[in-house]
């Protein structure tokens, strides 16, 4: 197994022989507390959850092989990375724009919207790193602070047009 990300909050490696991701969580003290008081879910959980709540609304994810409280373990996608793909198909931005304004439609929130969570296998759209989604049911999450956290990271047009699929100005 290598690591292939080493991040802050995570560690990401890759089982060769399995074609699996195992990705471990390390969340800051505070974050802890709110899982461990519930009021939050455990990344692990909360990224099995997400993809449920994708999957009924058919956009497609990674296959969730393992899961626990700080780890989650994936099968490899053979695909592209949207940012990659976007080099010279322009046209599948139309989907991101379905799947961005699905999302928000069904109070799922995300503060890093960006091309690079996001796959592309046979001109669908598979969204990645699951564990910083929330799906909100008490209180719902300012549509506009999302798309907001979105500029810089997607073209604008793209925001432009979420807007007009939500009738926001």
């Amino acid at each position: 197994m290598k690591i292939i990300s080493e991040q802050k909050r995570s560690i990401v490696y890759f089982d060769e022989n399995n074609e699996t991701f195992i990705k471990n969580f390390k969340p800051k003290f505070i974050n802890r507390l709110k899982y461990f008081f519930r009021l939050r879910k455990y990344p692990g959980n909360n990224f099995y959850f997400i993809s449920l709540e994708l999957q009924k609304l058919n956009i497609s994810t990674v296959q969730i092989l393992n899961y626990s409280h700080y780890s989650v373990t994936t099968k490899k996608l053979n695909g592209i990375p949207l940012d990659k793909y976007l080099q010279q198909h322009k046209d599948i931005l139309y989907n991101f724009i379905i799947v961005v304004s699905t999302l928000f439609k069904n109070n799922i929130y995300c503060g890093d919207l960006s091309y690079d969570n996001f796959f592309v296998i046979n001109n669908s759209i598979y969204a990645l790193d699951l564990e910083d989604y929330r799906k909100v049911r008490f209180f719902k999450r300012n549509t506009n602070e999302a798309i907001r956290r979105m500029k810089g990271k997607v073209d604008d047009w793209v925001i432009e047009e979420i807007k007009k699929n939500l009738n926001i100005n």
